[in-house]
């Protein structure tokens, strides 16, 4: 959901009824809350997954969305020469991603009698749900973003912000009790939604409006100098939440806190990202700032940081609020970010929004390179190159030096367009 893209596929220039792409919005982010969230405590609970497993889950995710969101806008063009409409693609990825969800269940009801429990329907579930959800989204904002002017464009992605944001937040709190006792039969429920969502697609036109043609003013050079920064920066804010993902049934763990909890307590960094998306849909004294998506940046790593750090440097009752503190500050750290590197992109790019299947290839690169990370730190110890209470120390490490790297590197590329205007 980190991109918005346009269509010319009709004639008109009306727009898609908002309701309509909220809705499907909402139920499809029960979806990412789900199979990228939930599945992680899903995969510890029900298949014994250990860190190492669950990592490589999240690097499957990412491996696979990368290619499927690169390519979503040939297979879209691909399919339109065809005859297929955009709504018509759209219903067959609810049936895909709905009967894919039902199959984990299906699977251990053939199997009952088992003295074993296979884990290989799990792993299809995230090969068949990260390609066709990395294709979607694309499709999703491009009827958000078609015939909609700059005004209306940027109260429309206000709500689509707080629409996806809220049904993730929302989802692990009401995900607690299912994936302690019935994990899944959550699974099952989520293809019911998804199944359920086909109706409301059938409300969508047939393709997304093009954008209406306007004179686009020229703006300020920082808006152009934050834009590249943020460019790199939104990129690393995924990295850090594909790291943080996998990472927290074992994080949470380690703090004892019991399962039925552990969900809702990590819908606290989603539930400030919402609060964030409010805030700065509200307030407009951030725009044009630096020091806003450095905050942003800032928090990222520091909040991080202090979550990896807790459970070692606090032992006792005392870490699991400390521990809150960071997932408060890591969601608004996410939110800034997020927020403001779709308002630059909006403002500096052409037709409101210039995005694509390139930078949802970025988005999906941050949600490889998280993996990655954890995966480091756990190799690190596997290979007595460090004590195992020291691999979340490695991860951490490494995150920290690809973050700055990129921090530095955005940077950079921002300070490059005051050269070349002499400015």
């Amino acid at each position: 959901m980190a991109s918005i893209t346009t269509s010319t596929t009709r004639s008109d220039v009306s727009p898609s009824p908002l309701w309509a792409v909220l809705s499907l919005t909402f139920l499809c982010s029960i979806g990412s809350a789900v199979i990228y969230g939930g599945v992680f405590f899903l995969a510890k609970d029900h298949y014994g997954f250990g860190q190492t497993g669950n990592f490589l889950l999240a690097l499957l995710f990412g491996v696979l969305y990368i290619p499927a969101a690169f390519g979503a806008g040939a297979m879209q063009r691909g399919l339109r020469d065809r005859g297929v409409s955009p709504r018509a693609i759209l219903t067959a990825m609810m049936l895909v991603m709905g009967a894919i969800c039902f199959f984990p269940w299906l699977a251990e009801r053939a199997a009952a009698g088992s003295s074993s429990r296979s884990a290989w329907p799990i792993w299809l579930v995230i090969a068949v749900y990260a390609p066709v959800s990395g294709m979607m989204w694309p499709l999703i904002e491009s009827f958000l973003a078609g015939g909609r002017t700059e005004q209306q464009l940027r109260a429309a992605i206000g709500k689509f912000n707080v629409a996806w944001s809220s049904a993730i937040a929302l989802t692990f709190f009401a995900m607690a009790v299912l994936i302690s006792s019935h994990a899944l039969l959550l699974l099952a429920l989520l293809g019911v939604v998804h199944l359920m969502a086909i109706g409301i697609v059938l409300r969508f036109p047939p393709a997304p409006a093009p954008h209406p043609h306007h004179e686009h003013h020229e703006r300020p050079l920082i808006y152009r100098q934050l834009l590249a920064f943020l460019r790199i920066m939104l990129p690393v804010s995924f990295m850090f939440i594909s790291t943080l993902s996998p990472y927290m049934p074992a994080a949470l763990d380690k703090l004892r806190v019991p399962l039925l909890w552990q969900t809702p307590l990590t819908a606290t960094w989603y539930s400030t990202r919402v609060l964030t998306f409010l805030a700065m849909e509200r307030r407009h004294g951030w725009h044009g700032r630096w020091t806003v998506p450095i905050l942003g940046s800032l928090l990222l790593l520091a909040s991080f940081a202090w979550m990896i750090l807790v459970p070692g440097l606090f032992p006792g009752g005392l870490a699991i609020p400390l521990f809150i503190v960071g997932l408060a500050g890591f969601g608004v750290g996410v939110g800034i970010v997020y927020a403001s590197a779709l308002y630059y992109a909006m403002e500096v790019g052409h037709s409101g929004v210039d995005a694509g299947g390139a930078h949802e290839s970025l988005i999906g690169l941050g949600y490889t390179v998280g993996p990655l990370c954890g995966l480091c730190g756990i190799e690190a110890a596997a290979t007595e190159l460090v004590g195992n209470d020291s691999a979340t120390l490695v991860m951490l490490g490494v995150v920290s030096l690809i973050a700055l790297t990129a921090g530095g590197i955005a940077l950079s590329r921002a300070a490059h367009l005051v050269r070349q205007t002499g400015r």
